[in-house]
């Protein structure tokens, strides 16, 4: 009453009415009155279109349209359209329970490709390798140039030996270093990369096929990397980006507080750390091997090149 200037009595009496209203289910005089559907030419083959629904729920309005056409419809394609989105059945996402691994139980790896514009060597694409602990959550970063098997076993060490122990078991996506093909549902996993994991003593395991969620404590980090350290940073060189990361890592992400944790990822390392596989005295040997055959002129082709 205040705000419009009337009397609070004439509020009082339109709210009594609009309760009378609901409670009898008659319209206010005041309001106006809704106006009356005209219907439409597909009303009379809604249940037709309702059944087709329910036996192929993924069936276009288009192969619909053509099903009408049969029975004698003679509306166009765009009614069919509308009225198929309101009557097909909303696609409901199953929710996601949030799986938590033990102390030195499970760790995620993944990469992620960046267009990163350097100051002295120009705009480049980079590739972010992160290894996740899943009870600390304490991560390791770092920039590479490939996303090849030399390398993804290179960072796989230096990631060892910052987090001071290796995880019981891994989780991938199937990217080829790991998994070399699929037979029906079972991935078959590249033998060199088994043999790597065979030395650390831990377990691989390929996640299913397009289902991002499994890796979640590995992907989720990467928008954190984007908003919190690529977000408002110029970096002169290559080095010089891996120097930064590895300082950010230390005195930002290391010691933050966990959005789900609600403990320092450094601190839960700390709990952690008893409990993963200790390193082996000799680390695994990470130089490339290649193997070529001399041609007739004495030659070996090499990243195309000849030698």
């Amino acid at each position: 009453a205040a705000e419009l200037r009337i009397s609070r009595y004439r509020v009082k009496r339109i709210i009594l009415a609009h309760q009378q209203g609901r409670v009898e289910g008659m319209a206010h005089p005041d309001l106006p009155t809704p106006p009356e559907s005209r219907g439409s030419i597909l009303d009379g083959h809604i249940p037709f279109i309702q059944d087709l629904l329910t036996r192929w729920p993924s069936i276009t309005a288009l192969r619909i349209h053509e099903e009408l056409r049969g029975r004698g419809f003679t509306g166009k394609y765009t009614i069919v359209k509308d009225r198929v989105r309101r009557l097909r059945p909303e696609r409901r996402r199953e929710p996601v329970v949030r799986f938590e691994s033990g102390k030195g139980q499970q760790a995620q790896m993944d990469y992620a490709t960046y267009a990163i514009d350097f100051t002295e060597e120009g705009r480049r694409r980079v590739n972010l390798f992160s290894y996740v602990l899943g009870y600390s959550r304490r991560q390791y970063l770092h920039f590479a140039e490939s996303q090849d098997f030399e390398t993804t076993i290179r960072e796989h060490v230096r990631a060892f030996q910052h987090l001071g122990g290796a995880a019981a078991t891994r989780l991938y996506d199937n990217m080829k270093v790991v998994v070399a093909r699929y037979e029906g549902d079972e991935p078959i996993y590249n033998t060199r990369f088994l043999a790597f994991a065979t030395h650390y003593a831990y377990k691989v395991w390929a996640c299913r096929r397009r289902r991002p969620q499994t890796k979640g404590k590995c992907e989720r980090p990467f928008r954190y990397v984007e908003e919190n350290f690529l977000n408002g940073r110029s970096f002169r060189n290559f080095e010089h980006l891996n120097e930064c990361l590895a300082r950010w890592l230390a005195e930002v992400a290391d010691v933050r507080v966990h959005r789900e944790t609600k403990r320092r990822p450094i601190d839960l390392h700390a709990e952690e750390l008893p409990c993963l596989i200790p390193l082996p005295n000799k680390p695994c040997d990470t130089a490339e091997v290649a193997y070529r055959t001399v041609n007739a002129e004495g030659m070996v082709a090499y990243r195309q090149n000849f030698y």
